[in-house]
C-alpha cells in the first residue's frame, strides 16, 4: 500500500462509535498477529466492519480484524480491548516490536510500546508525566515535540491542545498507518477469540521467554514488574 492515512483519524472515527483498540506489530503477517492475540487461525476469513460487529452481538465472541500497512500488521478491535490486556501485547511483541493505541468514551487514550515481550514505555494522554515500562523515558523527546509535555518534561498548560497528540506522535515515530477505506469499508482477515481464553497463547519465537498475563494493564509504576 502506498497511500498514507496515518492513525490520527481514529479519534474522530464515527464508524467505531467512541471506542477503538488497535495493535500494531512490525513485520508480522495478519494471521500471525491474530494468532498471537488469541484468535483461532483455523476459522480466519475475510470480514467487514459491520459483520464483525454483528458477530459479536450475535455470539458474544469478539472478532478481531487484521491487515498490513507499511511494514506493520495491524489488528483492529471495535467491540473489545484484547490488545490492552497485559500479557497480550507482550506476546504480540515477542521477537519484534508492537505498539498499542487505545481510546474510549470517557475519554481516555493510551499509547504503549513493547519490544521482545516487554513493555518498554506507555502513558495516558491526560497524564503523560506518569509513564510506565522498562524505559519509561524512551519517547520523552517525541512527547515534548508533540506537545504532550512542556520542554522541561512537565505537563503543558491546561489550555494546550493535546487531544490526539499521541496518535500523531505515533504516526511520526513508528511510521504507523491505518488505511481508512480498508478498515471501514473493506474486508480484512478476521477471526474470533478462542473459547474460554483468559491468557495469550504461547508464542514460539527466539529467544523464548515466559509472558505473564495479569489482566488489563494498570498504568502505574508497578504495572510492568
Amino acid at each position: 500500500m502506498s497511500a498514507w492515512d496515518g492513525i490520527a483519524w481514529l479519534r474522530e472515527a464515527r464508524e467505531f462509535g467512541s471506542d477503538y483498540c488497535v495493535t500494531f506489530a512490525r513485520g508480522l503477517e495478519p494471521l500471525e498477529l491474530l494468532t498471537r492475540m488469541g484468535c483461532d487461525p483455523a476459522r480466519a476469513s475475510p470480514m467487514g466492519l459491520i459483520d464483525a460487529t454483528e458477530t459479536y452481538f450475535d455470539t458474544g465472541v469478539e472478532t478481531i480484524r487484521a491487515g498490513t500497512s507499511h511494514g506493520w500488521a495491524c489488528a483492529v478491535e471495535t467491540t473489545g480491548n484484547r490488545g490492552f490486556q497485559k500479557g497480550v501485547l507482550a506476546a504480540v511483541s515477542a521477537g519484534t516490536e508492537a505498539v498499542l493505541v487505545y481510546g474510549d468514551c470517557n475519554p481516555v487514550a493510551y499509547l504503549i510500546h513493547a519490544e521482545n515481550g516487554e513493555i518498554v514505555c506507555g502513558f495516558e494522554e491526560d497524564a503523560p508525566e506518569d509513564r510506565i515500562g522498562t524505559n519509561p523515558d524512551r519517547l520523552l523527546p517525541h512527547m515534548i515535540t508533540a506537545g504532550l509535555l512542556a520542554p522541561d518534561g512537565t505537563r503543558p498548560d491546561d489550555d494546550a491542545p493535546t487531544r490526539g497528540c499521541e496518535l500523531r506522535m505515533a504516526e511520526t515515530v513508528f511510521g504507523l498507518d491505518l488505511p481508512h477505506d480498508d478498515v471501514v469499508h473493506g474486508p480484512l482477515l478476521a477471526a474470533g477469540l478462542r473459547e474460554g481464553l483468559s491468557a495469550p497463547l504461547p508464542v514460539k519465537t527466539s529467544p523464548p521467554q515466559p509472558i505473564p498475563d495479569t489482566g488489563p494493564i494498570t498504568l502505574t509504576a508497578t504495572a510492568v514488574a
